[in-house]
């Protein structure tokens, strides 16, 4: 049959313009449909608050959640009471914190109470989302007093106390507590033009505490202290510490890091880097270490403890592929299984024989509570449960461990 002559193909081609037509129609209907939706998608949505923190008296620092759609977000600020909020910063979305910085413009006074909240915008449609209306509210406080030394006379009559200027206030405000007592006891107040004080009545036959904070009398507020406090020892043992922070700070440790943990012989003791790069040192207590001592050349088996500086990390394993790491592990592996010690109540593992790791020159030091029979381990640093505790509270990410058998040796490290 011709094509050309079929009716019913001639039909056909008369009818799909009209098809097509009805096809386009209907495209057109759902992209005008599709518009306003995206129009509204591109209107960004509001930024939930995540925290607020003040780490001076001087800044605070508000943090949200990332909003889809936006590429910029608006931070602004109110003491509380005021009845308007103020733009202080436009940072890019990549950024999930503002930091403000008291300035004349936008100040930050001590004492008071301020707002924030946070504003997402889309610059391609111009276009502001919503915020959160209440914001993330704070109080500013003078900044916290860094303790530097408590020591006795040598008649043991008198303790001083010596710290870092803090700001914030006009007044330092002395506390002292007892190894009986737990409880801080306000024992003196002077001006901020000082940053020492001379203890003339500490309590006979005890451990002394100190701690210092600020007072801002014309706010009536008082600033953070350190809860710990720093115990009073004696003029030749604070002799002794200021040499060893001489020492600390002319290690290769000591700039990688602003805590360490210094083992000199059977003495632990925790120190911390302030601003200056001066060292001061928080905490002093006897330890235990291998049964056979320490050593700089030590072997898995000879039951030493290894001698150097070493980066405080996590946990281990004792298999050839994964000598000396952390292992989950749904199957047998070689090594210790640390729940069934009650040594590794709390622990914290010494990145020695790492980067690189030799098979068979040790693994698994730890530094742990030490048994109750005895100080001596297999190669790890053994302290106190109570210390071991502390010690875990104190620390932060980036702490190192320095071991050595003599004081001279420290700045080989």
């Amino acid at each position: 049959m011709n094509p050309k002559r079929d009716p019913h193909r001639k039909l056909q081609i008369r009818r799909l313009p009209g098809l097509l037509s009805a096809v386009l129609f209907a495209l057109m209907l759902a992209a005008e449909a599709f518009v306003p939706a995206q129009a509204a998608a591109a209107v960004p949505g509001r930024p939930a608050l995540s925290t607020i923190t003040s780490p001076s008296y001087r800044e605070i620092t508000v943090s949200w959640k990332e909003v889809p759609d936006a590429n910029y977000y608006f931070v602004y600020y109110k003491a509380v009471g005021a009845a308007e909020w103020k733009k202080i910063a436009t940072v890019k979305s990549a950024k999930r914190s503002y930091t403000h910085v008291s300035s004349k413009e936008f100040p930050i006074l001590v004492g008071r109470n301020y707002t924030y909240t946070v504003r997402a915008y889309n610059s391609r449609t111009k276009k502001a989302g919503d915020y959160d209306h209440r914001g993330l509210t704070i109080k500013t406080l003078p900044d916290p007093v860094p303790l530097k030394s408590a020591a006795w006379n040598d008649a043991r009559t008198a303790v001083t106390v010596t710290w870092g200027k803090a700001l914030g206030g006009n007044y330092y405000r002395i506390y002292r507590k007892t190894s009986s007592s737990s409880v801080w006891k306000s024992i003196a107040t002077i001006k901020n033009t000082r940053t020492s004080y001379v203890d003339k009545n500490p309590v006979a036959g005890e451990t002394n505490y100190y701690t210092v904070r600020v007072c801002n009398n014309k706010m009536k507020v008082l600033g953070r202290c350190n809860a710990t406090g720093i115990a009073a020892v004696s003029a030749a043992a604070h002799a002794d510490a200021e040499s060893t922070a001489k020492l600390l700070k002319k290690t290769g440790t000591a700039g990688k890091t602003s805590q360490i943990i210094l083992v000199v012989d059977h003495n632990l003791s925790f120190w911390e880097k302030d601003a200056d790069g001066d060292w001061s040192r928080k905490l002093s207590v006897y330890c235990g270490y291998g049964q056979n001592g320490l050593n700089d050349d030590r072997h898995e088996g000879d039951r030493t403890t290894p001698i150097g500086s070493f980066p405080i990390l996590h946990a281990w394993s004792g298999e050839y592929s994964t000598y000396n790491q952390w292992v989950e592990s749904s199957r047998p592996v070689g090594g210790e299984h640390l729940i069934d010690y009650y040594q590794y109540k709390y622990a914290m593992a010494i990145g020695f024989n790492r980067n690189p790791t030799v098979y068979k020159k040790g693994s698994a030091i730890f530094l742990h509570c030490k048994s109750y029979d005895h100080w001596y381990t297999a190669g790890c640093v053994s302290v106190e449960e109570a210390v071991m505790k502390k010690l875990l509270q104190m620390s932060r990410n980036g702490v190192y461990m320095i071991i050595v058998k003599n004081r001279g040796d420290i700045t080989s490290y």
